[in-house]
């Protein structure tokens, strides 16, 4: 937090991101994020969300709503402690398109197929403001919840066999 922000303007910065990312333009993104900025979850993420910026944050929010609809983040509660804002709350949305995990080596690690089925998960984002910009974001989130509410698991013989044919499929076209 530089020294002309205040925490209340700190936190809605970190919360306009959150939702920015999830559901906005590049445009949005780019009166949040920081040019240099750095979303540390990126690593199992697509390609392009790995670069720094505000392009890697929308390429973020394009991966995953690709694979979620009607994505919807609540905000319970923001701690701001120096340069850091802590904002925990509810992400929600609906299963409807591939969700493709990435390696770090940034290869196809497998495809989850659309199961139509809703989720409502807990997560906290950390992200680190500097000149008023978000410039770094990591998270803690309830990964197990959102698969076993969205019907990844316990998987059926039947989406296994789904989710090996489109994992196949994605790996073709990425190369």
């Amino acid at each position: 937090m530089t020294s002309t922000s205040t925490r209340d303007e700190t936190m809605t910065v970190a919360e306009a991101a959150i939702h920015a990312t999830l559901g906005g333009t590049l445009d949005q993104l780019n009166t949040v994020i920081h040019p240099e900025a750095t979303n540390r979850e990126a690593v199992t993420e697509p390609p392009g969300t790995r670069g720094r910026g505000p392009q890697a944050y929308h390429a973020t929010g394009e991966w995953l709503r690709e694979a979620f609809s009607d994505l919807i983040w609540t905000t319970d509660q923001s701690i701001t402690e120096g340069d850091l804002v802590v904002t925990y709350g509810t992400m929600s949305g609906r299963h409807t398109g591939n969700f493709v995990v990435w390696t770090e080596d940034a290869e196809v690690e497998r495809v989850f197929v659309p199961t139509g089925k809703t989720f409502n998960v807990r997560q906290a984002h950390f992200q680190r403001i500097r000149d008023g910009l978000v410039i770094e974001h990591w998270a803690v989130r309830d990964d197990q919840g959102m698969a076993i509410q969205a019907g990844w698991i316990p998987p059926s013989l039947a989406f296994l066999i789904r989710c090996a044919r489109a994992t196949k499929k994605v790996r073709r076209a990425a190369r």
